[in-house]
Order: C-alpha cells, then structure tokens, then sequence
C-alpha cells in the first residue's frame, strides 16, 4: 500500500485498458448472471490481500453496508488496514444489458474523500468487470488504474481479482473473497 500512495503522476490509460476480457470456461459460461445489486443489498465482508510490484504483501479485512433500490445500489465500504480504516463510497446502476455505470469516491491517507470518478463494467456469465482510474484507499493524490475481476464461487460467496496499474503497467495486485451473511429481517422487508 505504501508503495501505491508513494507514486505521483497522473494515470494515462482509459479504466478498462490495462487488462484484456477474462477468457471463460465452458463451465463458467453455464453459471448464472451475478449481480452486485442483490449481493451486496445488506451486509457484507471481505479478506483480502494486497502484493506490491510483487515485494510487498499486506493483509485487509472490509465491512460493507448496501442499499438497493431497483437497479441501484448505493454501498459503503470500510477498509480496515494495518495503519487505519478508510471508507470507499460506490454508487452503481446496473442496466439492463447487464452493464454497470456509476462512481466512487475513496477516504485517502489524510482522511479526506476523494473526489468521485467514474465507473464502468459489465457482466459476464457468472461474474462482473469493474474498472476506474481513482485513488487507492488511504494513499494520496495518485491516479491510478483498478480493474475488479468479480466471480461467483458460492451462493454467498466473491472472488474478486484487482489489477492496480499506472501508465498501463501493473503495480499491484488483491486478491479478495467477498462473503454475504445471511439476511436479516429488516433487509428482507425492504
């Protein structure tokens, strides 16, 4: 992480460009259409990694809290890092050619918000691609490159495979599982 908010220049390639479109197997083509709407309506957590320019490897954990309304969600995700918590703010609308447009917003390393930048995506059979030039949770001022790899591997379960870049070139990577406690009542009468 320290390595992310210590680059300074802007991010030249468009989100989306840094990685080519996931090849599916024949098994992954049968699954069934994930949608992060309904996943992510209610709570949530996650574990997850994160390896610098493969040196460096630290350890997070994120609680999360959604709203959906038709196919909107509006999603809080708090980060816990070794040196502190961060908030990463989604706002997602999902169409219905299964694409996703929206933004989000990241608390950076002095704990002020970033501004909101633009997310795109769509969905594949059984996952979603997310992909933005935006600030890395608790870092600094950087653009850079993020590209969300999302699969469904359980009912309640996420893998989510990110590919952080700057200037088209890798320069980090997370590797996260996502998982979807069982609904409350009051989530389920929304």
């Amino acid at each position: 992480m320290v390595l992310i908010a210590a680059v300074n220049a802007p991010f030249a390639a468009a989100a989306g460009t840094a990685s080519p479109r996931v090849a599916l197997s024949s098994s992954q083509a049968a699954a069934r259409p994930l949608s992060l709407i309904a996943f992510f309506d209610g709570r949530a957590t996650s574990r997850g990694t994160i390896t610098t320019l493969l040196v460096s490897t630290e350890r997070f954990s994120a609680n999360f809290e959604g709203r959906a309304t038709g196919n909107r969600l509006q999603l809080d995700e708090r980060f816990h890092f070794e040196d502190g918590a961060r908030l990463q703010r989604w706002d997602l609308t999902r169409s219905a050619d299964g694409r996703y447009r929206g933004t989000v917003q990241t608390e950076l390393g002095d704990g002020t918000m970033a501004p909101k930048v633009h997310v795109e995506g769509y969905s594949f059979a059984g996952g979603v691609v997310l992909a933005y030039d935006g600030y890395a949770p608790g870092g600094g001022q950087t653009l850079l490159g993020f590209r969300h790899v999302m699969r469904q591997v359980g009912p309640r379960t996420i893998e989510n495979r990110v590919t952080i870049s700057k200037f088209g070139l890798a320069i980090a990577t997370s590797n996260v599982i996502f998982r979807r406690g069982r609904r409350s009542e009051s989530e389920r009468d929304r």
